[in-house]
């Protein structure tokens, strides 16, 4: 009981009243300074978290880089490889064909030096005909034509050992070019022309045969006394009296008339001959004869025989001896090309 009592009473009595906690300001102090360190260390650990997976990403892209790089490497290496390969094939063919070159270079400087020895042949063969015509015929024009056919092979040739030989036909050429000119067409044309004229010629015979031509000035006499003259003029022509140097002219008969103008033509012809041969002594003498026939035996009035006589004297003028050079150097220049490839090729 005394126990309830002082329970009661206890309980009952006023209560002390409690004692207040203030915090010191150290501890504010550490409390801050451990929320801050603790904000610092939550802010590290995001950062390195970040810079954890920036470097993870990075380190991702070198080895994706790196693989990449490789797998390159190893590409240029088997192509590498391959193109090693390749060179070594395209140097044995290069060496083959550098091999098949050299036999094939061979072959040609045979073929080559049997096909100069083959045109040197026709060279030659050229150049003695254009010599026989320039020294027989004197054609310096067919004989030109020859050395510049020449001249144009041994260029289509090319041969660096035919250079003498080049030279020499230039100068051959150039000689000829320096002659003087000789128009043989011209000539020839000029005695074809006359012999074509022969057959019109007319003759004295001819020219006796025929009334003196009419005055062309006015007549102004009468009717009566034109009658009267050309009736006295008629009978004059009855009876003529004419002294002939050359009576034979006026007995020819119409075949020996034929045989004469067929006489002239053929020393018209011999005369165009002795121009090819440039025998000048007969040419002269063949213009001659014929001049002489002209005057004996054709109408010498005529204008036909005046200009026959004059085409005869132009023409006798005409020279035609003239001290003409030889081939002989371009023929030796080619006959020593030929025995020097020979003896090569040998």
């Amino acid at each position: 009981m005394t126990q309830q009592t002082d329970s009661l009473s206890a309980a009952l009595a006023a209560p002390k009243p409690k004692r207040s906690f203030a915090p010191s300001a150290g501890t504010v102090l550490a409390a801050i300074a451990l929320a801050a360190a603790a904000g610092v260390w939550l802010y590290q650990q995001q950062a390195t978290e970040a810079m954890k997976r920036e470097v993870g990403d990075q380190l991702a892209r070198h080895a994706q880089q790196a693989n990449a790089a490789t797998a390159r490497e190893a590409a240029a290496n088997e192509r590498l490889r391959t193109l090693e390969r390749e060179l070594a094939q395209v140097t044995a063919r290069q060496a083959e064909a550098q091999s098949q070159q050299a036999t094939l270079a061979t072959l040609y400087d045979a073929l080559t030096r049997s096909e100069t020895q083959r045109v040197l042949a026709d060279l030659e063969q050229t150049l003695s005909f254009a010599s026989q015509q320039l020294q027989l015929a004197g054609n310096v024009t067919s004989a030109l034509v020859g050395l510049e056919t020449v001249q144009n092979k041994l260029a289509e040739l090319d041969r660096p050992e035919l250079i003498p030989v080049r030279q020499a036909v230039a100068r051959d050429i150039d000689r000829l070019k320096t002659q003087p000119y000789l128009d043989v067409v011209g000539i020839s044309a000029k005695l074809d022309s006359l012999v074509g004229t022969v057959d019109k010629l007319p003759l004295a015979v001819d020219g006796y045969h025929h009334a003196a031509a009419p005055s062309s000035k006015a007549d102004t006499r009468n009717w009566f006394e034109r009658l009267g003259s050309e009736l006295w003029g008629e009978l004059r022509q009855l009876v003529r009296i004419r002294e002939m140097d050359k009576p034979e002219a006026m007995l020819l008969t119409p075949e020996q008339a034929f045989f004469l103008r067929e006489n002239v033509k053929l020393r018209l012809l011999d005369a165009r001959t002795a121009l090819l041969l440039r025998n000048e002594g007969a040419f002269r003498a063949d213009l001659k004869a014929v001049d002489q026939y002209l005057a004996g035996y054709f109408d010498r009035d005529a204008r036909e025989t005046h200009n026959t006589q004059r085409t005869l004297a132009e023409l006798s003028q005409q020279t035609l001896s003239m001290q003409l050079p030889s081939l002989a150097e371009s023929l030796a220049a080619v006959r020593s090309a030929r025995i020097s490839t020979r003896e090569v090729q040998q």
